[in-house]
């Protein structure tokens, strides 16, 4: 039976349906062509447009066909009636296909002469009334007309006995064919004996106010025999060997559908029914779905009951993730930084060195009328280096950072400091987040991954083409037929030269995330996690990456609709720096006056949090109903 999606009969409808849907609208049965009213229109068309959004077809198709009787002209409404209508048809349909794979014929029958009476000529509904065989095309029916089914193929149903009822007294002696005859005929049964039913020694039976359905099951487990009915009133008594089972026994076949089963799944369900019924004759079809079994009605009647249970379907879990990963980073620089070296030197010496290093600018000045020496030679020195130190046009560190002078005359001394002395006083945070919220439905017992990040290529080998300068010069002269071989080498390969190629691997950095959730009774869901998170170093090997990784796996269990919350951080680095006067910069009360501190702080966390519903539920029970099952030959026989 095939199902056509929406989707698959818009584009099988085509436009001309768009063109003509307008005068179809207003043409419907029930609709009562009405005065152009556009406020109206738009009223029912946002009413059809809620009972759309809570899934009442009928009721919408009935608005938007007021909408359109109301306004024609506009397609809007047209286009809706007919999505609609369109819609309602293929839920139709579905519920048909869904009635009759239930063996609820009468219903979908029902159900395809609605979805027929909404629209006679869709395709969808003739392809499953002409695939059913159930609808005759020769009558018109309506929503409202009755489907006859057409006439079904009629199987012979298993022969049940019909015992005479009530409560009978026995107190029987003889062989055992003796025995067997008058404790049946007693119920109004008559018995036939096959050939490998022996005499036996004499056997003594007494039963008071016992029923049939009591007593010759009993009389049966005594005698090692089984029974097979013949007619209503008359019992073949054969026996109980595999042999004669397989024989006598009456087998029934049925073909059952296990629909959204994988191959392995089926599988299993095969072997089950091998192995805890031991059945013999089943056939597989992984293409359609379908477990074909003949066995003996009772038996057959357990494996229903029991792949009813397994078929059911298991619960499904609706995980609500949110991955908040937060970076933080601070920066702080406080103190000083003092001068680290100083010296003392002769002034006078300084100052000649300084100007005589100087003299040509010197000289230019003195030309231009810049400078005027007067008095002295020594003023004069003194004049001409204070020139250039205030000008600008030259540079002394050891007369500008001057502290103090000693000495006098030709022994005046000066003492200077090394300059770079700073104060500091900085604060540098930032702080950054990022949110990813994830709904993930899942069923029970059925893993799921998550993975955020990127996927980063890593070159985990190389090799070259070509030939390279070594072997080269070394079949430099060396011809083959006259032509050279290294000539001949590189049309073998292709290429005159060596061209490295990589071989890449691709590894997912970031956060992966794996969970299996279980669902336990009482809601309780038990949930296995396993989070890694796998990032790059700044370090490599051989010029190949190194990468870090870290890894949390741990089972939760927390009931249905609780938030799982799990904090973990993901790296963090600290790193301080101090520079300035050893010994005093590191006492307590100096070390931010003497020296400069500088701290730096990175940190990087991760929230999960990790919310399970339980959107669909199996029964709470430990187990299924208990199946009363005998096995074909009795255990001690």
């Amino acid at each position: 039976m095939k199902l056509t999606t929406h989707r698959e009969q818009l584009a099988a409808i085509g436009w001309i349906l768009l063109l003509s849907v307008g005068s179809a609208a207003a043409q419907m049965p029930g609709t009562i062509a009405a005065k152009p009213d556009p406020a109206r229109a738009q009223e029912a068309y946002a009413a059809g447009a809620r009972l759309l959004d809570r899934k009442d077809l009928a009721a919408a198709q009935a608005e938007f066909a007021r909408a359109v009787s109301l306004d024609p002209a506009n397609s809007s409404y047209s286009m809706a009636l007919m999505m609609t209508r369109e819609s309602r048809v293929s839920d139709l349909v579905q519920q048909a296909a869904k009635q009759r794979l239930t063996d609820h014929a009468a219903e979908a029958d029902r159900l395809l002469a609605e979805a027929r009476g909404i629209d006679p000529e869709n395709e969808l509904v003739k392809e499953h009334l002409k695939a059913d065989q159930s609808v005759s095309d020769k009558a018109p029916l309506t929503a409202s007309a009755r489907i006859e089914p057409a006439a079904d193929i009629r199987y012979a149903m298993p022969i049940e006995l019909a015992p005479t009822p009530g409560l009978q007294d026995l107190h029987l002696r003889g062989d055992v064919k003796t025995v067997m005859t008058k404790a049946a005929q007693t119920y109004g049964i008559k018995v036939v004996f096959d050939d490998s039913v022996a005499l036996g020694p004499n056997i003594r039976f007494d039963l008071e106010q016992t029923a049939y359905t009591q007593a010759m099951p009993i009389l049966l487990r005594m005698t090692h025999l089984f029974s097979v009915p013949v007619d209503a009133k008359t019992l073949l008594v054969a026996k109980d060997t595999e042999e004669n089972r397989g024989k006598f026994e009456r087998q029934v076949e049925e073909t059952i559908y296990i629909p959204a089963s994988s191959t392995e799944q089926m599988q299993e369900l095969t072997n089950i029914i091998k192995n805890v019924f031991d059945v013999k004759q089943i056939s597989v079809s992984n293409a359609s779905g379908t477990i074909a079994v003949r066995a003996p009605a009772p038996t057959l009647k357990a494996v229903n009951y029991t792949l009813a249970d397994l078929l059911d379907g298991g619960a499904e879990i609706m995980l609500e993730i949110k991955l908040v990963t937060i970076d933080k980073s601070v920066t702080r620089n406080l103190g000083t930084s003092p001068p680290t070296s100083g010296s003392a030197f002769s002034v006078a010496q300084e100052l000649q060195s300084f100007v005589a290093a100087n003299q040509t600018t010197i000289t230019t000045a003195i030309s231009s009328g810049a400078l005027v020496p007067s008095g002295s030679a020594a003023n004069q020195l003194i004049e001409e280096a204070a020139f250039l130190i205030l000008s600008g046009l030259a540079t002394d560190a050891k007369l500008t950072n001057i502290a103090r002078f000693f000495g006098g005359g030709l022994t005046l001394f000066g003492a200077s400091i090394g300059g770079g002395a700073t104060a500091n006083f900085g604060l540098n945070s930032s702080d950054s987040r990022a949110l990813d919220d994830l709904n993930v439905r899942v069923g029970d017992r059925q893993p799921t991954t998550l993975r955020v990040g990127e996927r980063y290529p890593v070159t985990t080998a190389t090799y070259s083409s070509g030939i390279s300068s070594s072997t080269a010069s070394a079949l430099a002269g060396v011809n083959i037929n006259g032509v050279s071989a290294a000539s001949l080498l590189n049309e073998v390969s292709g290429a005159a030269s060596i061209a490295t190629i990589p071989q890449v691997q691709y590894e997912d950095l970031g956060i992966t995330l794996k969970t299996t959730p279980y669902v336990m009774r009482s809601n309780l869901i038990r949930m296995a996690i396993d989070l890694k998170i796998e990032a790059l170093t700044g370090e490599s090997l051989n010029n190949i990456p190194l990468l870090t990784q870290s890894n949390f796996v741990s089972d939760i269990t927390v009931r249905a609709g609780q938030t799982v919350v799990m904090l973990t951080d993901m790296s963090g680095t600290e790193s301080a720096a101090v520079s300035g006067l050893p010994g005093l910069g590191e006492l307590p009360g100096f070390n931010t006056t003497l020296s400069d501190d500088l701290k730096t702080t990175d940190q990087s966390e991760l929230i999960m949090l990790i919310t399970p519903r339980l959107v669909r539920r199996r029964a709470n029970s430990m187990a299924s109903r208990v199946i009363p099952f005998h096995s074909s030959v009795p255990a001690e026989f």
